[in-house]
């Protein structure tokens, strides 16, 4: 197991409004998982201000965590903040309830880090030693 990603708006909708950004959602992004089978948002009212919530069983990707697709996670980003516009949207690992708000600032940090020569760290020992294993057959 690892950290996945967390991702939600504060916000509140209809059912109607819900199923249209579901709709939205997945026509454009396929971060969403329905693996609750209930749909790939699920509305949270438990943290004082109401979240709708992505379901997602995508690897979170962050500083010192660069296990995910941040390109991807990006793009979801992009299209949640589409599908609830004025919503303040906000993302992190699901090992904490709160993420960060998605503030072009914070997704400019993102990707200088993914663009940085440590934006790929995770995977660096892993390539390493593949290398070292394919030179020595």
């Amino acid at each position: 197991m690892g950290v996945d990603v967390n991702l939600y708006a504060e916000t509140t909708a209809t059912d109607v409004e819900l199923a249209q950004a579901e709709a939205f959602f997945v026509d454009r992004s396929d971060l969403g998982d329905n693996w609750r089978g209930d749909g790939i948002f699920y509305v949270d009212n438990s943290f004082g201000a109401p979240r709708i919530g992505l379901q997602t069983l995508s690897r979170y990707y962050g500083e010192h965590y660069e296990r995910g697709d941040w390109p991807r996670i990006y793009g979801a980003i992009r299209v949640m903040q589409a599908a609830f516009p004025g919503a303040r949207v906000f993302y992190g690992g699901d090992t904490t309830d709160d993420g960060e708000e998605c503030t072009d600032e914070m997704l400019t940090r993102i990707w200088r880090h993914f663009l940085s020569p440590n934006g790929n760290d995770y995977r660096k020992p892993v390539r390493a030693e593949v290398a070292a294993i394919e030179g020595a057959s």
